[in-house]
């Protein structure tokens, strides 16, 4: 279905399109690479069977401060395993105190866009907050995000899409390598549900679990999505240019 195929690829990019912190205090928001002007990093997306999917390029475009206070627009290009562009779009991130926060509503997939293209697209959504610092056993903020998919003509509510994110739980710091060098992350899980309203009925749920690691002084580097206890897809940090 168009909805488990935009969830899929939701999961693969929530974690990587956070900020990610360079060299910073950790009550500074001067240091994240998504909060410096023209930084940019890529992520590659693979199945199950290690087959690459797709790669992710995303671009600092406009940073703005306002004492503690940072906000930016970042850019983002998707491209598929042929290397072919997809599609891009942009998104929001903002940092204060040095704890960063994402706009759920950023999450929308652009595929998605393009079948809705005739719809009128209602989205709201919580901001995803990572604290200044992290510790195992620390629990993170749930978030939800909706969509609301209304016909142009009628004003009718073709369906209502809802993702859910709770359980986000801190885990022990692992080391693990990936292309863009070996790190020591923290090991976060959390659970994602969508749930499905179409022309008022309810529609079965999907249930997913991701699990990624983030890197104190470089940020999100790895990441799993998992149905069922079963692996579904990961993604990883290729390259970091600032």
């Amino acid at each position: 279905m168009m909805e488990n195929r935009y969830l899929l690829t939701t999961m693969l990019l929530l974690w990587i399109m956070l900020s990610v912190p360079l060299s910073s205090s950790a009550q500074d928001c001067n240091g994240y690479l998504l909060l410096t002007e023209n930084a940019q990093y890529e992520i590659l997306n693979y199945n199950q069977r290690n087959k690459l999917t797709g790669r992710v390029l995303y671009k600092v475009t406009d940073v703005r401060r306002d004492g503690n206070k940072s906000e930016a627009t970042v850019h983002t290009q998707l491209y598929d395993e042929k290397g072919k562009m997809a599609n891009e779009g942009s998104y929001q991130v903002g940092c204060e105190n040095g704890s960063i926060w994402v706009d759920m509503r950023s999450l929308m997939n652009p595929e998605m866009m393009e079948a809705y293209k005739n719809m009128e697209i209602k989205m709201e959504g919580d901001n995803m907050d990572y604290p200044a610092s992290l510790s195992p056993g620390q629990q993170l903020k749930d978030g939800t995000f909706t969509i609301n998919v209304i016909d142009k003509g009628s004003g009718q509510n073709m369906s209502t899409i809802t993702m859910l994110v709770t359980g986000r739980t801190v885990g022990d710091k692992e080391r693990l390598e990936v292309p863009a060098g070996t790190y020591e992350g923290f090991k976060i899980n959390q659970d994602m549900e969508v749930q499905t309203r179409a022309m008022g009925l309810k529609m079965p749920g999907t249930r997913m679990q991701t699990v990624e690691w983030f890197v104190p002084g470089t940020g999100w580097v790895k990441s799993e999505t998992y149905r069922n206890g079963k692996l579904m897809a990961y993604s990883v940090l290729n390259k970091i240019n600032k």
